[in-house]
């Protein structure tokens, strides 16, 4: 795929500069702070006499959230309640006629992936896009689009749910739900994926230039998370993940031996920002993607997901061979590793074409198609890196250290649901360390 291609995917020409997770739950991650939200979740109750299916009882000490439901972890996953007046579409249905309307990040599914549904099912698509969660909550509460399927934020889920704006899935129409791999087919924020089904699983990792930063190894270090504070060669030159505000502190927790995200403490948040507040100190800046400033050496080490490292290649300037580009995450998992999902909002017009959608979605011919497109990969069993190398989707190298085994997807740590408490912190946190670092 050409450097254009990749663009127009991407979403580069964006007048803000800012895709995909860009400010996401930035406004303290409630859908309260969505104009047109806040009513809803007042009048959402979420007890147990409003339920068909009560919400998992919270164990000792796990937190409640929105509606009573549990804040779920893989320590507690959660079984999401049903309501009465919010049922999953009965079976045996046909098609409707469409348009399918698709609402999802700016620049994370292939043309050809809406091209092969229409195909197979005589259907027009329609693709509406956002930058930001509260965007795409703004158009779904305001009625501005009615999405046949959404792509929303883990973190979000338990709110989705008690306010009734998803409805629940009819697995009958998502036989494919099968193929994917068990962390992600019955997964702890929503176990019996009752409301979701899997979207792309990605790691945060550590990208670099091997032909200007030669003597780095993250491997072959005790800490190899240490390397943004030890390497002096980056100075000036390093990028930091600004996509999230835990995202944006997650690398110092995982620097700092914090492998619990779901405890954190005041005092290790404290940690966080001093850890950081080292680096931006040293000329490091916060940023959404590392894929162009990598490539052009502008930065040549930087926190970033593995999508930054399969299209960087592409920016190399001529005659820089692929295998420049860098990058690494622990093979047994230990660091930041988060997946999307689709839903299907309760306000629907083509629900049947939305299910046959994400089905479409876990099928392995077309998760080759977005993966060679995007660089992000869909969690299914028969995508395997064995296929990923067959099919010549990118260098092998390359593919080793981006593909995200079963073993990482089971043990990764997701960016955590927190309580209203660490919320605070979080938000305080990363807007000391990120000002003036970006």
């Amino acid at each position: 795929m050409s450097k254009t291609d990749r663009d127009d995917v991407r979403g580069i020409t964006s007048s803000k500069g800012l895709t995909r997770r860009s400010l996401i739950v930035r406004a303290g991650g409630t859908l309260a702070a969505v104009s047109g939200a806040g009513s809803i979740l007042a009048a959402c109750g979420g007890g147990s006499s409003e339920t068909t299916t009560s919400a998992s009882a919270p164990a000792a000490g796990q937190a409640k959230g929105i509606g009573g439901i549990p804040i779920a972890s893989k320590r507690h996953p959660v079984k999401l309640p049903l309501y009465p007046d919010n049922h999953a579409i009965a079976s045996s249905l046909d098609p409707e006629s469409g348009p399918l309307v698709v609402l999802d990040w700016g620049d994370y599914i292939s043309p050809g992936v809406l091209k092969s549904f229409e195909a197979k099912y005589g259907v027009k698509t329609k693709l509406t896009t956002y930058s930001s969660f509260q965007e795409s909550m703004s158009k779904v509460v305001s009625g501005a689009v009615k999405p046949d399927v959404w792509v929303p934020v883990t973190e979000n889920l338990p709110q989705l749910v008690a306010a009734k704006l998803i409805q629940p899935i009819n697995h009958d129409y998502i036989p494919n739900l099968e193929h994917a791999i068990p962390a992600m087919a019955n997964p702890y924020y929503d176990q019996g994926s009752q409301y979701t089904v899997p979207n792309y699983i990605w790691t945060s990792g550590i990208m670099w230039r091997a032909d200007l930063l030669p003597d780095v190894d993250p491997a072959s270090m005790a800490n190899p998370w240490a390397v943004f504070w030890e390497t002096p060669a980056a100075k000036g030159k390093i990028g930091l993940q600004n996509a999230t505000y835990f995202e944006g502190l997650a690398l110092a927790f995982l620097h700092l031996g914090v492998t619990d995200f779901t405890t954190i403490t005041k005092a290790q948040v404290d940690e966080a920002v001093v850890a950081l507040k080292k680096l931006t100190a040293n000329g490091a800046k916060f940023q959404y993607t590392a894929f162009q400033p990598i490539a052009e050496g502008t930065e040549i080490l930087a926190h970033a997901w593995p999508g930054d490292a399969f299209v960087a290649p592409a920016y190399l300037p001529k005659g820089k061979p692929a295998d420049v580009i860098r990058y690494w995450f622990p093979p047994d998992g230990k660091g930041l590793v988060n997946n999307d999902f689709w839903c299907i909002p309760k306000s629907s017009e083509n629900p049947v074409l939305g299910h046959l959608f994400m089905n479409h979605l876990l099928e392995t011919e077309t998760a080759l198609e977005n993966f060679k497109t995007v660089g992000y990969q869909q969690p299914l069993k028969e995508l395997t890196l064995d296929v990923l190398k067959e099919r010549k989707v990118g260098p092998p190298e390359l593919l080793d250290s981006i593909f995200v085994t079963e073993e990482i997807a089971t043990n990764g740590l997701p960016t955590p649901t927190p309580t209203r408490e660490q919320l605070k912190w979080y938000e305080a946190a990363f807007a000391t360390v990120s000002a003036g670092a970006s």
